[in-house]
C-alpha cells in the first residue's frame, strides 16, 4: 500500500536533480536550479518517509508475520 507511493515520488525526485549540486557555491546557483534541488530534497524526503511507513505497515516484506502466513499457505505448510 505504501511501497507505490514510495516508488514513484522517489522517480519523480529525480527529474529535479542537478548533477554537481554539491559543488557549486550558493552564490552561483540560479533560482531555477535551487528550485529544482529544493523539490528534489523535498520528494526525495517523501519517498524516504513512504519506505519507512511500507517497511512498517506492508505485508510484502518477508519478516512480517503477514508473509509468512501467506507463504506458508501457499507452499502448503501448517
Amino acid at each position: 500500500m505504501y511501497l507505490g507511493p514510495a516508488i514513484l515520488f522517489g522517480l519523480f525526485s529525480t527529474l529535479f536533480y542537478v548533477p554537481g549540486f554539491l559543488d557549486m557555491p550558493l552564490g552561483l546557483l540560479t533560482a531555477r536550479q535551487f528550485i529544482s534541488q529544493l523539490l528534489f530534497a523535498i520528494f526525495g524526503l517523501i519517498a524516504l518517509a513512504s519506505l519507512a511507513r511500507s517497511i512498517e505497515l506492508d505485508p510484502v516484506w518477508p519478516w512480517r508475520p503477514e508473509f509468512r502466513k501467506l507463504l506458508n499457505t501457499l507452499l502448503g505448510r501448517t
